[in-house]
Protein backbone atom coordinates (compact mmCIF):
# COMPACT_ATOMS: atom_id res chain seq x y z
CA UNK A 1 0.00 0.00 0.00
CA UNK A 2 1.26 3.47 -0.68
CA UNK A 3 -0.48 6.92 -0.03
CA UNK A 4 0.61 10.71 0.00
CA UNK A 5 -0.67 13.46 2.30
CA UNK A 6 -0.20 16.79 3.42
CA UNK A 7 0.76 17.03 7.11
CA UNK A 8 -1.46 19.76 8.89
CA UNK A 9 1.06 19.82 12.17
CA UNK A 10 2.68 23.12 11.46
CA UNK A 11 2.59 26.09 8.29
CA UNK A 12 5.45 23.76 6.55
CA UNK A 13 2.86 21.64 5.20
CA UNK A 14 5.41 18.66 4.03
CA UNK A 15 4.24 16.45 1.60
CA UNK A 16 4.31 13.00 3.32
CA UNK A 17 4.72 9.38 1.81
CA UNK A 18 3.74 6.50 3.19
CA UNK A 19 4.81 3.11 2.40
CA UNK A 20 3.14 -0.03 3.55
CA UNK A 21 4.98 -3.61 2.97
CA UNK A 22 3.11 -6.33 5.07
CA UNK A 23 3.70 -5.39 9.02
CA UNK A 24 6.70 -2.57 7.97
CA UNK A 25 5.54 0.58 7.30
CA UNK A 26 8.17 3.33 5.82
CA UNK A 27 6.98 7.25 6.53
CA UNK A 28 9.13 9.87 4.46
CA UNK A 29 8.77 13.66 3.50
CA UNK A 30 8.12 14.80 6.99
CA UNK A 31 10.76 17.45 8.53
CA UNK A 32 9.99 17.07 11.81
CA UNK A 33 8.94 13.97 14.65
CA UNK A 34 5.15 16.01 14.48
CA UNK A 35 4.91 14.77 11.00
CA UNK A 36 5.75 11.33 11.71
CA UNK A 37 3.67 10.81 14.50
CA UNK A 38 0.47 12.94 12.08
CA UNK A 39 0.95 10.05 9.43
CA UNK A 40 0.82 7.21 11.79
CA UNK A 41 -1.88 8.73 13.43
CA UNK A 42 -3.52 8.99 9.94
CA UNK A 43 -3.47 5.42 9.23
CA UNK A 44 -3.72 3.77 12.45
CA UNK A 45 -6.99 6.09 14.07
CA UNK A 46 -7.80 8.95 11.63
CA UNK A 47 -9.75 11.47 14.20
CA UNK A 48 -11.19 15.13 13.23
CA UNK A 49 -12.72 18.26 15.28
CA UNK A 50 -16.17 18.47 14.64
CA UNK A 51 -17.19 21.86 13.80
CA UNK A 52 -21.26 22.24 12.65
CA UNK A 53 -24.41 24.23 13.94
CA UNK A 54 -27.14 23.31 15.93
CA UNK A 55 -30.85 25.24 15.97
CA UNK A 56 -31.27 27.51 18.48
CA UNK A 57 -34.55 28.78 19.99
CA UNK A 58 -35.35 32.00 20.93
CA UNK A 59 -31.55 33.59 19.73
CA UNK A 60 -30.34 36.42 17.75
CA UNK A 61 -29.45 33.98 14.91
CA UNK A 62 -31.70 30.59 14.04
CA UNK A 63 -28.05 28.61 14.20
CA UNK A 64 -25.66 28.01 16.85
CA UNK A 65 -22.04 26.92 15.89
CA UNK A 66 -20.73 24.23 17.89
CA UNK A 67 -17.53 21.64 18.22
CA UNK A 68 -16.04 19.02 19.78
CA UNK A 69 -14.03 19.32 23.15
CA UNK A 70 -12.26 16.80 21.26
CA UNK A 71 -11.23 14.84 18.18
CA UNK A 72 -13.46 11.95 17.32
CA UNK A 73 -12.85 9.05 15.20
CA UNK A 74 -13.29 10.32 11.53
CA UNK A 75 -15.53 7.36 11.09
CA UNK A 76 -17.90 8.79 13.08
CA UNK A 77 -18.41 12.39 12.09
CA UNK A 78 -21.34 11.98 9.97
CA UNK A 79 -23.02 9.99 12.40
CA UNK A 80 -22.42 12.36 15.36
CA UNK A 81 -24.11 15.21 12.75
CA UNK A 82 -26.86 13.52 12.30
CA UNK A 83 -27.48 13.12 16.30
CA UNK A 84 -27.07 16.27 16.10
CA UNK A 85 -29.91 17.83 13.93
CA UNK A 86 -32.09 15.82 16.27
CA UNK A 87 -31.41 18.26 19.17
CA UNK A 88 -32.02 22.22 19.53
CA UNK A 89 -30.65 24.41 22.20
CA UNK A 90 -32.45 27.40 23.82
CA UNK A 91 -30.96 31.11 23.95
CA UNK A 92 -28.64 32.52 26.03
CA UNK A 93 -26.41 30.51 26.11
CA UNK A 94 -22.47 31.38 26.34
CA UNK A 95 -19.17 30.04 24.16
CA UNK A 96 -18.20 26.90 26.03
CA UNK A 97 -21.56 26.19 27.50
CA UNK A 98 -22.00 22.19 27.03
CA UNK A 99 -24.94 21.33 23.78
CA UNK A 100 -24.51 17.46 24.09
CA UNK A 101 -22.55 15.43 26.73
CA UNK A 102 -20.75 11.93 25.22
CA UNK A 103 -22.07 12.28 21.63
CA UNK A 104 -22.43 8.54 20.34
CA UNK A 105 -20.87 7.22 23.59
CA UNK A 106 -17.49 8.32 22.25
CA UNK A 107 -16.79 10.46 25.50
CA UNK A 108 -16.66 13.58 23.55
CA UNK A 109 -18.60 16.93 24.59
CA UNK A 110 -19.98 19.05 21.98
CA UNK A 111 -19.94 22.73 22.89
CA UNK A 112 -20.95 26.05 21.59
CA UNK A 113 -18.33 27.89 20.08
CA UNK A 114 -19.80 31.36 20.41
CA UNK A 115 -22.06 33.19 22.53
CA UNK A 116 -25.82 33.98 21.86
CA UNK A 117 -28.10 36.18 23.45
CA UNK A 118 -31.80 35.43 23.99
CA UNK A 119 -33.93 37.94 21.00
Amino acid sequence: MSESMTCICCPLGCRIHIEKKGEKTQITGHRCKKGEEYALQEIRDPRRILTTTVPIDNGMLCLLPVKSNKEIPKNLVKACVIELSKISVNAPIKCGDLVCKNILGTEVDIIASRDMEER
